[in-house]
């Protein structure tokens, strides 16, 4: 089972995953240490589902739409949103840290996820027919 993060309540589309409360309670003034290397880490996770999807920051309503919104990233293990990294950067959300140990544990380089692996995301975590 994959392991979403990131998939707050303001957030949509939600892909039917787990929420992780709201984002408000995720913003911090500053990041990890590492942010730096954390956002490396979001943004060259495997993608998995490219959507030509736009929306608000949904923190600041004079911020310009962000593209993708719908597009999903993973390392095989979690999934998240092409927006999450955005968020991180301008807000410093508090991921978990389960999450955040396991980028720490890879050295902050997302693995190659073969492409069995996407599909049996695909289809058994987001219920995208194959």
């Amino acid at each position: 089972m994959i392991r979403p993060v990131g998939f707050f309540s303001e957030l949509s589309p939600g892909w039917g995953l787990a929420e992780t409360g709201s984002i408000k309670d995720a913003v911090r003034p500053s990041g990890e240490p590492d942010e730096s290397s954390i956002l490396v880490y979001l943004r060259n996770g495997t993608g998995i589902w490219s959507e030509m999807s736009a929306g608000p920051d949904v923190l600041d309503q004079n911020a310009p739409e962000l593209t993708g919104i719908g597009s999903l990233y993973t390392d095989g293990t979690w999934l998240w949103r092409e927006d999450l990294p955005y968020y991180v950067t301008k807000y410093h959300l508090a991921l978990p840290d389960e999450f955040v140990q396991h980028i720490r544990t890879l050295e902050h380089k997302a693995p190659a996820v073969p492409e069995s692996r996407l599909i049996d995301i695909a289809r058994n975590d987001l219920g995208i027919s194959m």
